[in-house]
């Protein structure tokens, strides 16, 4: 299989391109969220790569992991989200192993 290419090498050691994008994305994301009153932000960390943001740590509920998501995925220019959320369990509550 041959791939096109673009005739440029590809030098990984010095920052991308969208580097300062990135990170007025992961800004306004950060800034978004702190401002949702329906989100606890206190746990919740945001990446940017390529306009595509990473939203890792831990939420109270799915609610709030899916208002996360949904904040960060109506940020103009933003490409992706990938959810990395985490959230209790409330089937284990009270279970004992």
């Amino acid at each position: 299989m041959n791939l096109p290419t673009t005739g440029r090498a590809m030098d990984l050691s010095q920052p991308s391109e969208n580097a300062e994008v990135d990170s007025e994305l992961a800004e306004r994301v950060s800034e978004i969220l702190h401002g949702d009153c329906l989100i606890d932000t206190a746990k919740i960390s945001v990446r940017v790569l390529n306009r595509t943001v990473y939203l890792e740590g831990a939420v109270n509920s799915e609610n709030e992991r899916n208002v996360a998501f949904q904040d960060a995925t109506n940020i103009f220019g933003v490409r992706n989200v990938v959810n990395y959320l985490t959230f209790p369990c409330p089937y284990l509550r009270g279970s004992r192993m």
